[in-house]
């Protein structure tokens, strides 16, 4: 970044408050556009129109859509406003390959969306937006390789969950300054919470929602959006790195399902109001290429190499999440009916729509690697009844954190003796360990036919899941009820929400004991990281792959390091 000083800085600020200049009014400033009356693009280019940066999203072997957003000064609010757009192959634009104009329009909160056409496949460009004499950063994005091109590598980051109270967005720093190719984020985007001690505050920095209460109506979405896009970390993760997005709950409501939310009451108007208003401002700031603004499953063709498979595992075809709360019966849990319910075949997830296309899509194809892009973990997350019931009361405050871990040593204890195949273990100690329930139903856990439905579709292929909701990273392999592997799963930590160590306020001793203790109550875990905040980076090739996860040290203030965590190699 440019250093400015303090005279250029005033000679700035006057020209653009001055009488003779444009006015930044008061007007401009609520409606989210600025920081300070001072700001400039983040490359310190004279850009104040272009304040929320520029993006790219979806690329195609021949296309790729461009994104920026219009502030508007008092004198032009409520007009149509054309905006310039260039592209070219290299970034001080020497030869401009393509141009256009496009309208940046109030009734899409001036948002500028470009499907650019006909580029050359396998490419690297460099695009940026004008209106008179100012001009937005210098976007870079790139174009997939076709059907029969070579693809020797391509390198994936994956992300979630970035609350904007809970920290510092230091992880989409550190994604724009990796060798990411691509950007996969799956979901939450935004949260739609607010007020005073809202979810995953983070006192210690000063980063309220605007507006500061819950999110309801159009005007709202779009300022929380508007806030979010201020960010300078997550500007730079946009300008430098193509992103290929899902949602999941938190662009609308926590724990939403196809026609209602857990954080969705009768008092606060229409449920599928609210859920068309906050597609459609999704849809003005993360477009997708899709038919029909209520989908956004689709699927990308990285050459031979992968056929990235995008689900919505959170809205168009989900039935209402099973409550484990609902089975407690004067405290007493009743077993059977849980199961009855979530082993019901009738419970979709996808639903069938999206099921049928998903066969097709991933039946017909022969790349190398399936890589399925979607919201919540796929693996089979199932712990002792005991122990989930464990959690409910720490939750509650009923049962401390000491007895907790006493129970949990305990558990693990007869898991080990159990797995060494010990003759010692009494018949209710193989109760304990093998009378076990899912912990989230909001994953696949909670729709049990459908997955093994979706399991026998990806049979035989090379299977890589992507998932993010809860915060924490995981690695599971993947099996269906037959013991036959499926894939490899890798759920990637937020961005910024907290995960299990704040959940269950775990200190730097018990950390690490729980984490092994899920790995080994819970089959086909291999990996649980359950403190920082990250993302993961996968590296394909045509005969391997390798996973690495990536925190960093603190979101509690802007300056930050990378530490790597774990790599896991597969495929070979």
């Amino acid at each position: 970044m440019i250093s400015i000083t303090k005279d250029r800085r005033n000679f700035i600020l006057k020209s653009v408050l001055g009488s003779g200049g444009v006015l930044l009014n008061t007007h401009l400033l609520a409606m989210g556009g600025l920081n300070s009356p001072n700001q400039l693009n983040i490359d310190g280019s004279f850009g104040y129109y272009f304040l929320h940066g520029v993006a790219s999203f979806d690329p195609t072997a021949s296309a790729v859509i461009i994104w920026t957003r219009f502030t508007p000064t008092e004198q032009l609010i409520g007009n149509s406003i054309p905006i310039i757009y260039e592209i070219s192959y290299d970034k001080n634009f020497d030869v401009i390959i393509k141009k256009g104009t496009e309208k940046a329009r109030p009734e899409n909160d001036y948002t500028v969306i470009v499907d650019v056409k006909q580029l050359r496949s396998n490419s690297k460009y460099f695009y940026r937006f004008r209106y008179k004499g100012a001009q937005s950063v210098i976007g870079e994005t790139i174009t997939i390789p076709g059907q029969g091109e070579d693809l020797n590598e391509l390198n994936i980051a994956t992300c979630s969950c970035s609350n904007y109270p809970a920290g510092y967005f230091n992880v989409y720093d550190a994604i724009a300054k990796s060798e990411a190719d691509i950007v996969l984020h799956l979901g939450d985007y935004i949260y739609e919470y607010g007020g005073p001690g809202s979810y995953g505050e983070n006192k210690s920095i000063n980063r309220p929602h605007k507006p500061s209460r819950e999110i309801l109506r159009l005007e709202e979405y779009r300022k929380r959006y508007r806030q979010y896009r201020t960010d300078e970390s997550l500007q730079l993760a946009h300008q430098k790195k193509p992103f290929i997005i899902v949602w999941d709950d938190h662009e609308i409501a926590n724990d939403v399902y196809k026609n209602g939310a857990e954080n969705h009451q009768e008092t606060e108007g229409s449920f599928e109001e609210r859920k068309a208003v906050a597609i459609k401002v999704h849809n003005e700031y993360l477009p997708v290429r899709s038919s029909s603004p209520n989908i956004i499953y689709r699927n990308f063709e990285f050459g031979s190499l992968i056929n990235l498979v995008m689900l919505d595992t959170r809205v168009v075809g989900r039935d209402r999440q099973v409550s484990f709360e609902s089975f407690f019966y004067k405290n007493v849990f009743d077993k059977s009916g849980f199961e009855n319910s979530i082993f019901n075949s009738k419970r979709l997830l996808l639903g069938d729509a999206q099921f049928k296309w998903m066969t097709k899509t991933i039946t017909n194809n022969y790349a190398t690697w399936q890589v399925l892009g979607q919201q919540v973990l796929m693996g089979k997350l199932f712990l002792p009844t005991e122990l989930l019931i464990a959690f409910r009361k720490v939750e509650k405050g009923e049962l401390s954190t000491y007895d907790l871990f006493t129970m949990t040593a305990e558990l693990v204890k007869i898991k080990i003796r159990h797995l060494q195949n010990k003759l010692t273990l009494t018949k209710d100690d193989i109760e304990r360990i093998s009378n076990i329930a899912p912990y989230n139903l909001d994953a696949w856990d909670g729709y049990f036919s459908e997955r093994e439905r979706l399991f026998s579709v990806l049979r035989g292929k090379k299977v890589v899941v992507f998932a993010g909701d809860t915060h924490n990273a995981w690695h599971n392999k993947l099996y269906n009820l037959k013991g036959e592997k499926i894939g490899e799963e890798f759920g990637t930590p937020s961005v910024t929400s907290p995960g299990f160590k704040s959940y269950l306020n775990l200190d730097e001793k018990s950390l690490p004991v729980f984490e092994r203790a899920m790995q080994i109550l819970i089959d086909g875990l291999d990996y649980l990281e359950a403190s920082n905040r990250g993302f993961i980076l996968t590296k394909f090739t045509p005969t391997s792959a390798t996973t690495s996860y990536r925190f960093v040290d603190t979101i509690s203030r802007k300056n930050y390091n990378i530490n790597i965590g774990k790599s896991i190699a597969f495929g070979e």
